[in-house]
């Protein structure tokens, strides 16, 4: 009797153990190690992280005809932008850019008003800037 005892207290603990290492190593424990900057003029938001397994959200307010100018260079893990105002469809989505992705483009802002700006990150490290174009591309 006292074996069987033994042996169930033993499998219990090997058991917590277990469901303890996996929730470890499925929950990173560094959430953001970088540097996250933001401006209102111009308005501009920008993430240099060696460490992003969150939602980064900045709001930047801007007039039609403005441009935001964004840029990234994803050295590795996998990264989600999402460029819109709430509740409409995104003005810019890109989902699961990962090592050696890099872009540079200018994106027009269709309407004046407050949009969003959304970098989530898994094991995530690189860099991202969204900046208001110095000349709009009207």
């Amino acid at each position: 009797m006292r074996k069987k005892i033994l042996w169930a207290v033993l499998v219990l603990v090997l058991v917590v153990l277990g469901t303890a290492a996996w929730f470890l190593y499925k929950q990173p424990a560094v959430k953001f190690n970088g540097e996250r900057t933001v401006s209102a003029a111009p308005a501009s938001f920008s993430l240099r992280f060696s460490v992003l397994n969150t939602a980064e959200v900045q709001t930047l307010a801007f007039k039609e005809g403005d441009a935001l100018h964004v840029s990234w260079l994803i050295e590795s893990g996998s990264v989600d932008l999402v460029i819109g105002m709430e509740e409409e469809t995104p003005l810019y989505q890109a989902n699961g850019r990962g090592k050696g992705d890099e872009a540079a483009f200018d994106l027009p802002i269709p309407k004046s008003g407050d949009y969003i700006i959304s970098v989530t990150g898994k094991s995530a490290r690189g860099w991202m800037k969204c900046t208001e174009a110095e000349e709009g591309l009207t």
